[in-house]
Parts: structure tokens; C-alpha cells; sequence
């Protein structure tokens, strides 16, 4: 069985990358490998780390400055490999002192795996700042690991790596919904009419203005018996990356300012969904609109395949990767094409396309498990795992 270091953010808080984490520990524990997850947080000893799973814990002791005794500890487990979650967003004032780590593991020939999840979206968002970030973890990646054919471009097209490792971002399976789940949203969202929803941070790559746009058009379609709810807020950021953060509560501030222009439509913002009703919210909606303008991959696109979801999205690569033929695709940016697309699956005529849909949906997520991604990750840095140790005996 292998021994994983994980360096990422892990829950709590609530965070994409965090979610994405805890799964794939728990598909690496499930199949009887030992994970440390090293974390942003307060503690201090790794003999406190907390226990997740059975052979797996996690640390927060991650600082912005790397510490030697915390260096020291990490390197008393003894790695087989290092696997870092990596997104500016989610690393945050953290960077220097994950790249440090990383740097150490190279050197000692521990492979390290880097899973780069917005490099199509983060590469040029600051200018020279972020690249210059992309190269300088780049330099210290082993192995890199993209979710999407638009993560694969970014990297590659950048001239970041030659080639990089593609495997699904992964799903939890068909998620398991009980009438008492889809009662409780209702109730707690105040839903009596057919849902178009929105769900996830804030961000003007997300095109939530565009579902905005359409909405006159669909609700005009439907005699105004529809109704749409924004379900997200702004990710909170931390140091010199609190910039990111503005630009995010300006969208935010700007989306509730256009609603209360759209005349004639049922238009509601929710703020953060707590995970425990993620997955019933999403399989109530009656269509799940995706209209980002850029992505890399999309973790709300994962969660809506194991809702089995009737999913509308942008026809962009990375939720191409995610999601297949599970979805109607239209052109990014077009509100015209999405009203129709929307109001035609809200149609009673369409009632046996949003059943395929669904079912389309949840095969893909039965297909794309994290049990399965996990292991292809873990396959990738112990194939040079193996390949180091040969060049060593030699």
C-alpha cells in the first residue's frame, strides 16, 4: 500500500478544491493506502493531526512560511508520493510554502504530482503575476495532472509541459436523494414553480449574467410560471489575493442590480447552499444552466451529473470534458440561443428529453467515480516513483 502526502486546502471551510480533496482521500483510504493531508490551519503538532479516515489524517499546520518543524514532521512520513491540489484561488498566500515543500520532495527524487485545476482560467488573470506563479510551480511538478482537455491546452500551449497526465475531475457516484431532501429544499428555498438554477461562487467567467439576460425570453415563453435562483456568493481570499476578491463582490453587486431590471421574472439569489443540500437542490432544478464564458473544468458540473441533472451549458472544452453528451451545449455568451434551449426543455413536450438527459447524466457519473480517478492519479506518480528507483540502483 502507498504512503500520500497531500498538500490542499481541506474542509472546513466549504471550497471546490477542499470537496474535491476529501473525496479522493477517501477513495485512497477506502483502498487501504495511507494519506496526510497537509492543510491550511492552527495546529501546530502532527501528532494531533486528526483522523479521517483509517489510515488517513489530516494536518493543518501549513503556513504562508513553511516552518522547519513542520517541514521536519512532513518528512517523517515517509512518502511514496506527493500529490498538490493547485489553483491561485485555493493555495492562496500559502504558495511559497507549498512550492518549498514541493522543491524539498524533488530534490530527495519523491515524485510530486500536481493536479493544476484552473490554468485556463488563472494563467493570464493577473498578467506577468499569475504566470509568473504557473511557471514557478511548474518548475518543481514532476508529474502534472489536468481535469480537461482546456486544462491540457493551457498547460501545454503555454509551454508549461510537454505533456501532462488527463483524467476525469470525478464524481461521487449517483448521489443518494430522499423524499425528506427534496421536501427540505423546497421548503427552504421557497420553490412552487418550474427551476432554472444557477449554483456556485461568484465569478464573471461564470456568465451568470448571461442566464440573466435570457431570463425575460424564457419567462415569457413560460407565462411566467418559472422561476430562477442564483445560489452562491463570492469566495472569501486572503492576502494580495484579496484583489481577486473585489473583482468577485463587484460581479456579485452588479448580477442583483441586473435582476432587479428584468421585468417580469422570478429572479431570487440565495447566497452560500450548505453541502447537505447541494445535491437535492440540483436534482429539483429542472434545468441546471452553465453559461461560464471560460473554465478549465467545473465541479458544479460533476455534482450535477451525480444529481442527474438536466444540465445546459457552454459549448467550451472543459465542460465538454465533464460532461459529455449528458448535456445540451450552446454558443458561450449567446442569451438568445440559451432562453431557447432552456425554454424548450421546460416544455411539456420535452418531458422524455429531460429523462434521457437524466439518465445520461447519472451514467456518466457511475462512469467517472474519484475511486477511479484516484487510482489513475496514484498510478502516474508511482509509475516514476518506480522509475526513479531504478535509475538509482543502476
Amino acid at each position: 500500500m502507498a504512503r500520500i502526502l497531500l498538500l490542499s486546502p481541506y474542509e472546513p471551510p466549504s471550497d471546490g478544491i477542499a470537496k474535491h480533496t476529501s473525496f479522493l482521500v477517501d477513495a485512497w483510504d477506502s483502498a487501504g493506502h495511507s494519506v496526510l493531508v497537509i492543510s491550511p490551519g492552527k495546529q501546530n503538532r502532527l501528532e494531533e493531526a486528526e483522523s479521517i479516515g483509517s489510515h488517513s489524517k489530516v494536518a493543518r499546520i501549513l503556513r504562508s512560511i513553511p516552518r522547519r518543524r513542520t517541514q521536519s514532521q512532513i518528512l517523517a512520513f515517509e512518502p511514496d508520493m506527493v500529490f498538490v491540489q493547485f489553483a491561485i484561488a485555493a493555495v492562496s498566500v500559502n504558495l511559497w510554502s507549498v512550492r518549498s515543500l514541493c522543491k524539498r520532495f524533488v530534490a530527495k527524487r519523491i515524485p510530486v504530482v500536481v493536479a493544476f485545476h484552473e490554468p485556463a482560467r488563472e494563467y493570464d488573470l493577473l498578467g506577468f503575476v499569475t504566470r509568473m506563479i504557473y511557471r514557478s510551480m511548474a518548475r518543481v511538478t514532476d508529474v502534472p495532472v489536468v481535469f480537461s482537455l482546456a486544462g491540457r491546452l493551457a498547460l501545454t500551449e503555454n509551454g508549461l509541459f510537454d505533456d501532462v497526465v488527463e483524467v476525469p475531475h470525478g464524481t461521487a457516484g449517483i448521489a443518494k436523494i430522499s423524499d425528506e431532501d427534496i421536501e427540505r429544499v423546497r421548503n427552504l428555498y421557497h420553490l412552487n414553480k418550474p427551476l432554472v438554477l444557477a449554483l456556485g461562487f461568484t465569478s464573471s467567467d461564470k456568465g451568470t449574467d448571461v442566464l440573466l439576460e435570457s431570463a425575460v425570453g424564457i419567462a415569457r415563453s413560460r407565462g411566467n410560471d418559472v422561476q430562477f435562483l442564483i445560489a452562491g456568493s463570492p469566495r472569501k481570499r486572503r492576502g494580495v489575493f484579496r484583489i481577486m476578491g473585489r473583482r468577485d463582490v463587484k460581479c456579485q453587486r452588479r448580477l442583483e442590480e441586473q435582476a432587479k431590471e428584468v421585468v417580469g421574472a422570478d429572479i431570487r439569489f440565495s447566497g452560500f447552499v450548505a453541502n447537505q443540500n447541494v445535491a437535492a437542490l440540483l436534482f429539483v432544478a429542472d434545468v441546471v444552466a452553465l453559461p461560464y464564458r471560460r473554465i478549465t473544468q467545473s465541479g458544479i458540473a460533476n455534482l450535477a451529473l451525480s444529481s442527474r441533472s438536466v444540465i445546459v451549458a457552454s459549448n467550451l472544452p472543459g465542460l465538454r470534458s465533464d460532461l459529455g453528451d449528458a448535456a445540451a451545449y450552446v454558443e458561450s455568451g449567446n442569451a438568445k440561443a440559451l432562453a431557447e434551449q432552456i425554454s424548450f426543455l421546460l416544455g411539456d413536450q420535452s418531458a422524455s428529453v429531460r429523462q434521457n438527459m437524466r439518465e445520461l447524466s447519472g451514467e456518466r457519473a457511475a462512469a467517472n467515480t474519484f475511486a477511479r480517478v484516484a487510482e489513475r492519479i496514484l498510478s502516474a506518480g508511482l509509475a516514476l516513483s518506480k522509475q526513479i528507483r531504478t535509475e538509482q540502483d543502476s
